[in-house]
């Protein structure tokens, strides 16, 4: 859509991208295209990297991307405000990737759906029809296609937004030196679903997972509007999982969230909060009983279920039933990430809760 987002804000430069690639808890991929004899191959470096790496990279080719940036700069969350009619637990990420003239990571698909923003710059990109896209399994580190043979066409510049449904094959190519913003979705697997219920409910052992299901994901053709609010996991996803069959079928509803609000909200290790201290997290009951603010810890995954009879809280990956009494104050922490002095006192029975959370490594506990 041209000119879905007339100003990009926050934004960011080249250097500035440059720069989180080069911290080591950033997960970030240098791509270069290269050329030899009629046939272009992809070579993948992975971060971080120097500053006097990135300093030597070439006029041309080259796409340098980093994953999860909003967990890292949480001002970038503000992205996530353009897919609002999304359910937010369903948002992976926001990887930003910039690329020099020519640059590209390769004609591929996605399991999941993605907005891609333009920031400074422009990028072609081409589309194919998903019944004629072929795996290269010569390609090494990334997922690409070849043949591709585009069927649509389109020139992404500053502010425009291009959509991609899950399994469309797509491939971008910078005319100039771009920014490009990517909102991606979180479409869990059947394999990781089967996972999580086996851990959860089975035996622990991590048994082993059939090939097939890590080609099967969660899908939403039906989606509503009012199932966005946020942090909410819908009645309407529950039967998503039971009718697509991605787990046991002889599941209870509220076992079927428990997997699914467990997964969803799991953690990256890499990006998992540190666990606080005691000491800490007495410091955040503290705050919370002294009606000063709580902010969410800027890589925390929550979310929650208000099913009929069942209340639970999920937060990077554990689960807590609710009370009743709890609800407010969790949408709260759902749609504004904090939980505000000015609204806190009417929460003054939700102490252990707030305890719970923090021992979880959902509030950020370096605030002064």
């Amino acid at each position: 859509m041209q000119g879905a987002i007339e100003v990009l804000e926050p934004s960011l430069s080249a250097d500035e991208l440059g720069w989180l690639a080069t911290l080591p808890d950033v997960e970030s991929r240098l791509i270069f295209t290269e050329t030899a004899a009629d046939r272009t191959t992809y070579r993948v470096q992975d971060g971080p990297f120097t500053e006097e790496e990135l300093a030597s990279l070439p006029a041309r080719n080259w796409t340098l991307i980093v994953q999860d940036v909003e967990k890292h700069l949480p001002d970038f969350r503000q992205f996530f405000a353009a897919v609002s009619f999304i359910p937010d637990w369903r948002i992976d990420d926001l990887m930003v990737s910039c690329a020099a003239p020519g640059g590209s990571v390769g004609p591929h698909l996605d399991n999941y759906d993605v907005f891609l923003c333009q920031g400074m710059g422009s990028r072609k990109w081409t589309l194919t029809d998903p019944a004629a896209a072929i795996v290269d399994t010569s390609a090494q580190q990334l997922s690409l296609l070849q043949p591709f043979t585009p069927t649509a066409t389109f020139l992404a510049e500053s502010g425009d937004v291009l959509y991609l449904p899950p399994g469309v094959p797509h491939w971008g190519v910078a005319g100039e030196l771009c920014v490009t913003y990517s909102i991606g979705m979180r479409a869990p697997s059947k394999a990781e679903l089967e996972s999580g219920a086996d851990r959860l409910y089975g035996d622990g052992t991590g048994k082993p997972v059939p090939e097939s299901s890590e080609s099967i994901f969660y899908a939403e053709a039906d989606l509503q509007l009012a199932e966005a609010e946020p942090g909410r996991i819908s009645a309407s996803s529950i039967q998503r999982l039971r009718s697509q069959e991605l787990l046991d079928r002889d599941f209870s509803d509220e076992q079927l969230v428990t997997v699914l609000g467990s997964v969803v909200t799991n953690t990256k290790a890499w990006l998992t909060p540190d666990s606080p201290t005691e000491k800490e997290v007495a410091a955040i009951v503290s705050r919370f009983a002294g009606k000063s603010n709580l902010t969410v810890h800027g890589m925390a995954r929550i979310a929650y279920s208000d099913l009929a009879g069942i209340r639970l809280l999920f937060a990077n990956g554990f689960v807590k039933e609710l009370g009743q009494q709890d609800l407010d104050l969790v949408r709260e922490l759902c749609s504004t990430r904090k939980v505000c002095m000015l609204t806190s006192g009417q929460h003054n029975d939700s102490t252990e809760l707030i305890e719970w959370l923090a021992t979880k490594g959902v509030f950020d506990h370096d605030m002064e």
